[in-house]
């Protein structure tokens, strides 16, 4: 990129002129009266009677065929030949126009040297006091300090306002000076002109070259170049520029003498051919130090890095040659000359690069304030180069003069496709981005791991239906990029619209389970029934909520497997985690135990439970005695019951087990052991007994399992 910002400023000194048209091509004209000569020989013919019938004539060889590209580049070929055979003749018609112009004498030149140095003096007072006028208003204006990226981008645009402001002053006054000396057109005039214009290419584009080299000081430095590397540029480039410049004024300025066609165009193609000569002579010089540039300090760089540092000389030639091609076919061929082909890489760089530290400026200075999350500054400067890339086509268009070329519509149909593309793609980023950042957010009140076995509470309502908004803003975008992209290219979408609401129809009628599926999970999700993360039990089948699209949704039970149930076939639905949940503990004590006395420990453990530093925060209430609710052959059942969140109970119940085994321990209370008692009457036979006592046994387990 660098090169070719090199080589657009040889380009444009070279050019001079932007377009010039060769005189001697005719213009068309109507009859005073608007109609043309045969138009009145007809109203004559009919007024005197007679009929008059109109026979197309055959085609003339006035009117001569669009020239196919092939054949244009040919001709230009031959063209620039007999420019080049016109070289030996060019002194000489030189020297007849300068008599010419001056009658005999060339006193005149005289005169003109003055008229320059006079523009020059106006124009360089007017250069000093604009740079000093803007160089207080970027004083008050302040910027950032240097060592932060806002503070370089901003020094780097002050260096540009100023001498560029400057040039733009001193052209101005200079031009208003010619206008007040030489108001007559004449060459002198034109000579004046066009030693001011270089002065003021010249002092713009040392501007853009301090901008982005900065020479001596490397700490403002926007280019990635080394010390060495940007002063040999500078100095080398400052020295090209003279060249071209001194060639191009004196080429411009001979070429407003009247010389042939051939000698004018002969002088007007010199500056560009010099120009692409010096950038050709200036790639391959710097070739080796650029490709070190593109791939950049990383150890090992990407594909595209290392392809782009081995061919980019070649491309950069050959884009100098085609250009220079192209100018001599329009010179040539068409009558004009446009240095647009060779400038406008270099003012549509510049033109985007400026958009782009403005961009660069306007976030770090305005819009970053307080914490911004560091992904929403990237998504920014990503879209600020998308715009600034966009911009800089749009002004490389303008100077490449599309409009007037047969493939305008194509290129704005392009520009257009990528600018839908950039806003489509920025949305979509903003949506993501901002959908992850909330997620992040509410992530704190998500579920528990294994220890609530499920059943804890799942993550907030915005965090169940923020997935579900973004795949819907995802088929959103992409429907109207759609859209959009076929009306800008001239496919008309109205029968889209009409095919889909056909299809749509045909899909409701033929797809009723899906519509219903569609319209219960929205009213479920509206009804806040449950939400990503929760233990729910739906028709038997019982799981944890993993998974939520538009039509269906997905329960991971505790134990691994995973079903999928569609919203219509939910005609009941448990949510285990919503709110809270009491857990019922049974403890089995023998008849003599005193059951006030396990009342009040009970109540007292509660009391320390809820004071406890790392268990108190789950208790809703503490654990409290429900006295005895049944009563067996060997035991009585005392249950104790505890409030806790979903989720929590699992690993507050451990703890309860564990300190209630203390405390009884400690007050000398037992636990009941289950007893069997098998009383076998009317037998003294010792396997009967033994096969009544293993009966007993087994119902009792199955009694245990069953409860």
């Amino acid at each position: 990129m660098k090169v070719v910002v090199l080589a657009l400023i040889f380009s444009i000194l070279s050019g001079g002129v932007m377009a010039q048209s060769i005189p001697g091509v005719p213009s068309k004209s109507g009859g005073s009266d608007g109609s043309s000569g045969l138009e009145q020989a007809v109203k004559t013919l009919e007024a005197a009677g007679n009929n008059v019938f109109i026979v197309p004539a055959a085609p003339t060889a006035a009117t001569a065929p669009t020239m196919a590209p092939m054949d244009k580049m040919f001709q230009a070929r031959m063209e620039f030949a007999s420019l080049v055979r016109n070289i030996p003749h060019l002194p000489g018609d030189i020297a007849n126009g300068f008599r010419t112009v001056g009658r005999g004498s060339i006193t005149w030149l005289a005169t003109t040297i003055l008229y320059i140095a006079l523009t020059l003096m106006v124009g360089a007072v007017a250069y000093l006091y604009m740079a000093r006028l803007l160089n207080r208003v970027v004083g008050v204006i302040g910027t950032a300090p240097l060592d932060t990226r806002a503070g370089r981008v901003g020094y780097a645009l002050s260096v540009l306002l100023r001498h560029l402001g400057g040039a733009a002053a001193l052209l101005a006054a200079g031009t208003v000076t010619l206008a007040i000396v030489q108001p007559q057109p004449s060459p002198q005039r034109a000579t004046i002109f066009t030693g001011l214009l270089a002065a003021t290419l010249f002092l713009a584009l040392r501007a853009v070259l301090l901008a982005v080299l900065a020479p001596r000081e490397p700490h403002v430095r926007l280019a990635p170049f080394d010390d060495a590397l940007a002063q040999a540029l500078f100095r080398q480039l400052l020295g090209v520029l003279l060249i071209a410049d001194f060639i191009g004024f004196f080429a411009i300025s001979f070429s407003h003498l009247p010389l042939a066609q051939a000698s004018r165009q002969t002088l007007i193609l010199i500056p560009a051919t010099v120009s692409v000569i010096l950038l050709s002579v200036m790639v391959v010089i710097h070739r080796r130090a650029i490709s070190r540039v593109i791939l950049g300090r990383h150890p090992r760089p990407n594909g595209l890095r290392r392809f782009l540092s081995i061919v980019w000389p070649v491309l950069a030639i050959l884009y100098l040659v085609l250009s220079l091609s192209n100018t001599v076919a329009r010179l040539t061929i068409d009558g004009v000359y446009s240095a647009g082909p060779v400038v406008a890489p270099m003012v549509g760089l510049v033109a985007a690069l400026v958009v782009a530290g403005l961009l660069i400026l306007l976030h770090d200075q305005r819009l970053k304030t307080g914490i911004v999350h560091a992904a929403w500054t990237d998504l920014y400067e990503r879209v600020a180069i998308g715009v600034s890339a966009i911009i800089g086509f749009l002004v490389l268009g303008a100077v490449w003069d599309v409009e007037r070329t047969a493939w305008a519509d194509k290129a704005e149909t392009l520009l257009g496709v990528a600018t839908v593309a950039l806003i489509a793609w920025a949305a979509w980023q903003a949506v993501r981005l901002w959908v992850t950042i909330r997620l992040e957010d509410e992530a704190d009140a998500g579920g528990h791991d294994g220890e609530g076995e499920g059943f804890g509470p799942g993550v907030s309502r915005l965090a169940t239906l923020l997935p579900i908004f973004r795949n819907v803003m995802l088929f959103f975008i992409v429907s109207v990029f759609v859209m959009v992209v076929l009306s800008t290219m001239g496919v008309s979408v109205a029968p889209l619209f009409a095919g889909a609401g056909i299809v749509g129809l045909a899909i409701g009628f033929g797809s009723q389970t899906l519509i219903r599926d569609v319209f219960s999970g929205a009213f479920f999700l509206l009804d806040d029934a449950f939400r990503r993360g929760e233990y729910v039990q739906v028709a038997g089948i019982a799981g944890q909520v993993e998974k939520i699209s538009v039509r269906s949704f997905q329960l991971r039970h505790h134990e691994g497997p995973l079903h999928t149930i569609p919203f219509g076939e939910i005609k009941q639905l448990t949510n285990f985690s919503r709110d809270w949940v009491i857990m019922k503990l049974p403890v089995r004590l023998t008849y003599d135990t005193d059951v006030e006395l396990v009342r009040k420990l009970v109540k007292k453990l509660g009391q320390e439970m809820m004071a406890d530093p790392e268990l108190g925060h789950l208790f809703l209430e503490p654990p409290k005695s429900q006295g005895v609710v049944q009563m067996e052959d060997s035991a009585m059942i005392i249950r104790i019951k505890f409030k806790t969140k979903p989720g929590d109970q699992f690993l507050v119940r451990r703890h309860v087990y564990q300190r209630v085994r203390e405390i009884f321990a400690e007050n000398d209370i037992h636990f009941a052991h289950r007893e069997v008692t098998v009383r076998v009457a009317g037998t003294d036979d010792e396997e009967v007994r033994r096969r009544a006592a293993m009966g007993a046994v087994i119902a009792a387990e199955q009694e245990d399992t069953a409860a």
